[in-house]
């Protein structure tokens, strides 16, 4: 089994919140759809982070192209219109779908059912992946970039098809729940990644993730993105000459070997965090530098070229 994520069809990309994982999701995408592949990067019902990036209005539902001469779109799932779409494909009339789900007791009762928004976002994404078809019979996406929920959140919407088989082991859910299921066990078209920031906070929760959607959950691995990781432009040689000049009587130089000291300490404190996270791992660890400029078209493409890179070379190195 090949080992680079990009041979998978579904492409899940979790990790703690502010770590850059929606800025991930983009550059992978990129990466695939400039290998060839129609891909689409998935938002789960949150404040849209693609459209306002490439200069487009909020991405809705149906998946919109992102770039003009790649196969990249994206799109951001709703409960409410993945509902409409499930009930009209299994009551097949619009009558009896209004007649059943468009009324305000149905309406609050949904939305009191524990993970009923979940599935069918989930649902829906297992739908693009296994049941969307082109004309010619073929599967309609070739990389589908998951954007999943922040840590723990992300962990209990991929329990959800066990959860409805214990709740509803017979009938058309329980057969689209194993199916979800089967998906999201499946090496050949299924990838779990983490992205993580080189802190003792990130880390942590990385390893945690890490182990429970492998052991408790059964998902077959990706890599762990260790982002913005500081480049050694300050070696230890420098320890003292920075010392000297932070004594320096003239406050520019003085303030520039302060701040020149204080990147060291940060960039030490983040090689200690690689080295724990590296140990602690039972993934592929890609590690991927701090651009040390603002995130833009620019940065996301240097983005996509070092993540492509990188993911192959550590395909290499294990092979």
């Amino acid at each position: 089994m090949d080992s680079d994520l990009f041979q998978r069809r579904f492409i899940v990309v979790s990790g703690k919140g502010g770590v850059g994982k929606s800025t991930l999701c983009m550059a992978i995408g990129m990466a695939a759809a400039q290998m060839g592949k129609r891909t689409c990067i998935v938002q789960l019902n949150t404040r849209d982070a693609i459209g306002r990036f490439f200069g487009l209005p909020p991405i809705g539902y149906e998946p919109v192209q992102l770039l003009p001469d790649a196969p990249l779109f994206g799109c951001n799932l709703r409960p409410a219109q993945a509902l409409r779409e499930y009930s009209l494909m299994k009551l097949r009339f619009r009558a009896l779908h209004r007649l059943v789900f468009e009324n305000d007791v149905m309406r609050r009762l949904l939305g009191m059912l524990p993970g009923m928004t979940e599935t069918l976002l989930l649902g829906k994404a297992w739908f693009m992946e296994e049941e969307e078809r082109t004309d010619a019979g073929q599967p309609a996406w070739d990389a589908l970039i998951i954007d999943a929920p922040s840590t723990g959140h992300g962990v209990a919407l991929f329990r959800l098809p066990e959860v409805i088989l214990q709740a509803v082991p017979v009938g058309p859910m329980a057969d689209d729940a194993r199916r979800m299921q089967a998906l999201l066990a499946d090496p050949n078209r299924t990838s779990f990644n983490i992205v993580a920031l080189p802190m003792e906070l990130p880390v942590n929760e990385t390893i945690d993730l890490q182990r429970q959607a492998l052991a408790v959950i059964g998902m077959p691995a990706g890599v762990i993105f260790a982002n913005q990781v500081l480049p050694d432009v300050l070696p230890a040689s420098f320890d003292g000459h920075l010392a000297t000049l932070a004594a320096s009587a003239d406050p520019i130089v003085q303030a520039s070997a302060m701040n020149a000291q204080a990147y060291r300490r940060w960039r030490v404190a983040q090689q200690k965090q690689l080295g724990r996270l590296h140990h602690a791992a039972s993934m592929p660890v890609v590690e991927l530098p701090h651009l040390m400029r603002p995130m833009d078209l620019v940065g996301l493409q240097r983005l996509a070229d070092l993540s492509r890179a990188k993911i192959r070379n550590n395909v290499a190195a294990i092979a």
